[in-house]
Formats: structure tokens, sequence, C-alpha cells
């Protein structure tokens, strides 16, 4: 057995993903997300047939679940020994909401990966739990405690602004997974949390793009910086050519959204000293 927490920051396949692994001094993983079908293989190497006493999915994006849900269509999961899955995912019924600043950036949020996700679901019901922001959970030496999930009333970057937060404790380290949060939703973390945000470790929002705003990032002032993105997206100018459009920025709700430039000024001028990058292969820490 591991004699310290181990996290394991997983590059991917192909395409950029979210995919950790955290393995207990009781040999015992925490999974968050894992990413999308052909990643499944090397997420099963470094959970290595132990245990899942949680799987955690931040938000119903594909390049964050659907490799859970692929597994679960292909023969129910049974490579995997899970014991609870957590989420929190907006309900498709808000299809039928046209009252939104975008309706048809709207409706393919709801339909990338919510539907597939729903038509899998009952066949690991029994083992979900529908995660609240305040909710504690301990596994072994890990406490985790959830910092925000699913606001209703977000509309403009439905999904992003679903994932869930969570930090991670052990006795050594604290660890803050923001998932894929944007600005707005940043905003409401930082007006509820802001107390609970401090980290040693953070990973970076949406890839460290589009994502929530300096002041949440000064709150955590963390030491090391986890970004799950792809080289090409590690250097991305402050506006990448799709984003150059700010007039249908501003019509679709999505104001202060910035490329991956800006963010990691932000991380420099807060003193952040190491930052790993999934581009650069598979990061393991000991926590």
């Amino acid at each position: 057995m591991p004699e310290k927490t181990m996290l394991y920051n997983i590059s991917p396949v192909g395409e950029f993903i979210m995919s950790f692994v955290i393995v207990t001094t009781r040999d015992n993983v925490i999974v968050i997300d894992g990413g999308r079908p052909e990643d499944m293989p090397r997420l099963r190497e470094y959970i290595g047939g132990r245990h899942i006493s949680a799987w955690i999915l931040s938000h119903a994006h594909s390049d964050h679940i659907s490799g859970f849900v692929s597994e679960m269509k292909r023969n129910g999961g049974a490579d995997f020994d899970i014991g609870t899955i957590y989420y929190n995912f907006p309900p498709y019924s808000l299809i039928d909401n046209h009252d939104v600043p975008d309706y048809e950036y709207f409706c393919r949020e709801l339909n990338e990966a919510l539907p597939s996700f729903n038509e899998v679901l009952p066949i690991f019901r029994d083992k979900t739990h529908i995660t609240l922001q305040g909710e504690t959970l301990d596994i072994d030496e890990v406490h985790i405690e959830f910092l925000y999930s699913y606001h209703s009333g977000l509309f403009a970057n439905l999904m992003n602004d679903s994932s869930l937060v969570f930090k991670l404790t052990t006795p050594n380290k604290t660890v803050l997974f923001l998932g894929d949060l944007g600005p707005d939703g940043g905003d409401l973390l930082f007006q509820e949390s802001r107390h609970k945000l401090k980290s040693d470790i953070v990973q970076m929002a949406h890839h460290g793009h589009m994502n929530c705003g300096m002041e949440v990032y000064e709150a955590i002032s963390p030491e090391v910086c986890l970004w799950c993105a792809p080289d090409w997206l590690y250097a991305e100018p402050e506006i990448p050519q799709y984003l150059e459009d700010r007039e249908k920025l501003r019509s679709m709700g999505r104001i202060r959204m910035y490329g991956v430039a800006l963010t990691r000024r932000w991380m420099e001028r807060l003193g952040a000293r190491q930052h790993y990058v999934t581009c650069n292969g598979t990061t393991m820490l000991e926590l």
C-alpha cells in the first residue's frame, strides 16, 4: 500500500480531457471525471483494479464524462469496482426554457453529453448520489468538502457553471478542483465560499481559459497549478480568434471570456511556483 496519498493528473490519449485518480494510503481510489472513451484503457491502468470509493463527475461535457458513459454502455462498468458516483447535472427539461441569452447554444450544451448520460443512468442509479453544496465526504485519510454545485438560473454558460467544486484535504496538502467553472459560477463561488478556498494546489478551471476570475485564484493562493491542457491551449493568447467577436459574446451573455495568456499572467502575479500541464505527460504528486 502507498505510504502517502497519491494524485495522478492523467494526460489524454487524444484531445484534451480532465482525468484524475487519487489513491489513498489504504489503496482505495477516488476518480474525477476520466475523459473520453479512448482514455479509458489508460484510466484503468492507473486505477489498477482497486476499489473506487468515489467517482466524481464534475459536469456533463464529453471531454469529462463520455468515457464513463461509454463504459456503462459497453458492459455496465464491469471493469471498475465502483462504490458511489457523485454528480449534480442540470435537468434536461431546461431544453423547454426559451428565455435564455442564446437558445441555440443553450440547446447544444444540453445535448452534448447529458442525453447519453441519462440513457445509461438506470444501469448505475442505485450507486449515485446527487451532490449538494456543503456536503462532505471522508475516504480513508482524504476529506472532501463540496463548495459549489449546480445553481439554477446560470444560463449563458450552462454546463461549465454547473461544475462541482470541491476541496480535497489530506494530513499534508489541500487541493481545490474547479472543474470547468466560468466567470459567473466563479462569482458565486467567491461570494459563498471565499473563506474556504485557500489551497496548496489548484486544478485550473476550464483548462485555464474562459474561466473564473482572478479574485477566485487570489483567494486560493496556490503554490501548484494543474493544467488539463494541450500545448496549443496552454500557449493560447489572451483573445484567440474564436473570442474576437466581443459583440456576439455579449449577446450570448458571455462577457468575461479570455484565453489562457490572461490566466497565466494572473498566476504569475500571485506567485504560483509550479505548473504541471498534461501536454507534458501525466503528473504524479504526493499529497
